[in-house]
């Protein structure tokens, strides 16, 4: 079985989108501009200037001015891109819970539903066009005996966690 990039783009989507629907407008507003922020500073080429200023501008400073020093240019490095996507999205987040009230009526959430798509979509298109552009991913059937086992380990695990928490509620 193969999974397409539609596929996929489709199913993180809808992910985004019922997170949006659960935090309401208020807080994905906050959180979708932050993002959309996030990915146009990425895109026009912001990730490089970090990596810039981080790794020769940074260690620069620090040596102190000296005529005969030889700058080399960082390398481009994704990673840097990586990195600063997660931490302004998780930032966004935060923003959102904190200054963003929560939802009042179902017109609040359908609307975060609005909201929670285009942060989607924007952090999905980042993320297959700049930091995974040839990025396949193959997903193999399991054996049924496989299944078998999992299931049955799974199903004993949620038991004892249900048990548990029973017994801590009393």
């Amino acid at each position: 079985m193969s999974v397409s990039s539609t596929q996929c783009f489709f199913v993180l989507l809808l992910i985004a989108a019922a997170r949006g629907y659960a935090r309401g407008w208020h807080r994905e507003i906050i959180t979708t501009a932050i993002s959309l922020g996030s990915v146009l500073f990425l895109t026009i080429g912001g990730g490089d200037a970090l990596a810039q200023m981080l790794f020769v501008g940074l260690p620069d400073l620090l040596r102190g001015v000296n005529p005969h020093l030889n700058l080399a240019t960082a390398p481009a490095n994704p990673s840097v891109d990586a990195i600063t996507l997660v931490l302004f999205t998780v930032l966004g987040h935060f923003a959102g819970s904190h200054y963003g009230s929560a939802p009042k009526s179902a017109q609040h959430r359908f609307s975060g539903v609005i909201a929670g798509s285009m942060t989607g979509l924007a952090l999905t298109y980042y993320i297959t066009r700049q930091l995974l552009p040839v990025t396949t991913f193959g997903v193999t059937s399991p054996s049924s005996a496989l299944v078998t086992t999992w299931i049955i380990g799974l199903f004993g695990i949620g038991l004892m966690l249900l048990l548990f928490l029973a017994l801590v509620r009393k």
